[in-house]
């Protein structure tokens, strides 16, 4: 190879490195998973009701939260997934049938959001100790036990809660859950990116997101003789084509709380993972069924 096409050589390789490392700077600063006060304004430009958003500061934890509707109605206590933001129930905060039956908030998880965003907690037994105080925050106010309605990794964290402070929750939704410990195995991408430099250009959420999933297979084996604690009604709604969570978790759930008269498995033959955007009626429903049956 002579001389100048050595030299196009060089160049083309440092145009490609560029493009790669300018490309990742703005996945980096885009894939927050995080939505702008900006864009819940516009959202809620032609409603009625609009949210509103406070912190909770529990020990060394700042959880911030969004809430809509009347706090005499029952509460429905959304959790999101793995990466996320409360703003993945944003569409059930508009709904006018929900807002007419309950009073409706959802957290920022811990990392995520606005709630120390970047700084995750990656044990799932602290962080439902930090989503007990928020709940003990709506029942001095309420004085009642919510609902808790939850996504994907969610469901580990809500039926961490429910085992942990049974006396604080009415009844549980679980969409999409994670549940099972043998079944929840560290894909390679999640060692992949432990790698110092991977970590650097990762975006923070997708950061917490690994770090807490790379620790959950351990946590979910020390609450899996503990389901028989869960007393509340129990739904879940669960994909049969979900890839991400597979559906043999609804069925581990099903056999862990197989004495619980008032658990409900409902499939949904051809849905995937993100039931809470594509399956919104069979949520409704769910949840319009769970405020039944919790009903005083």
């Amino acid at each position: 190879m002579n001389r100048f096409f050595k030299v196009i050589f060089r160049k083309k390789r440092t145009y490609i490195f560029l493009f790669l490392v300018i490309g990742l700077q703005l996945i980096s600063s885009c894939m927050q998973f995080r939505i702008s006060d900006r864009k819940v304004k516009k959202e809620f430009a032609d409603q009625k009701l609009k949210p509103t958003f406070e912190y909770v500061e529990f020990e060394e934890r700042k959880i911030h939260y969004s809430k809509i509707g009347n706090d005499s109605l029952p509460t429905l206590f959304f959790i999101h997934g793995s990466p996320g933001d409360w703003s993945v129930f944003l569409d059930y905060f508009k709904d006018s049938t929900l807002l007419a039956r309950a009073n409706m908030v959802a957290l920022d998880r811990t990392g995520y959001g606005k709630s120390d965003f970047g700084n995750y907690e990656k044990n799932l037994k602290k962080q439902a100790y930090f989503y007990k105080g928020v709940l003990e925050k709506f029942q001095d106010t309420t004085k009642q036990k919510p609902i808790l309605i939850c996504h994907s990794y969610g469901g580990a964290v809500v039926l961490q809660m429910a085992i942990d402070y049974p006396e604080m929750i009415s009844g549980i939704v679980i969409l999409a859950g994670l549940s099972s410990a043998e079944l929840t195995v560290p894909r390679w991408y999640n060692s992949v990116a432990k790698s110092i430099f991977v970590r650097w250009w990762l975006p923070a959420a997708l950061t917490v997101s690994n770090k807490e999933m790379l620790n959950l297979k351990e946590d979910l084996k020390l609450i899996s003789n503990d389901f028989d604690k869960i007393k509340v009604p129990l739904m879940v709604l669960h994909g049969k084509k979900d890839k991400i969570v597979p559906y043999e978790h609804a069925i581990f759930i099903e056999q862990k709380v197989k004495d619980n008269i008032s658990f409900e498995l409902t499939t949904l033959p051809e849905a995937n993972h993100f039931i809470p955007w594509k399956n919104q009626d069979s949520v409704k429903n769910i949840i319009l069924k769970m405020l039944e049956k919790t009903k005083k």
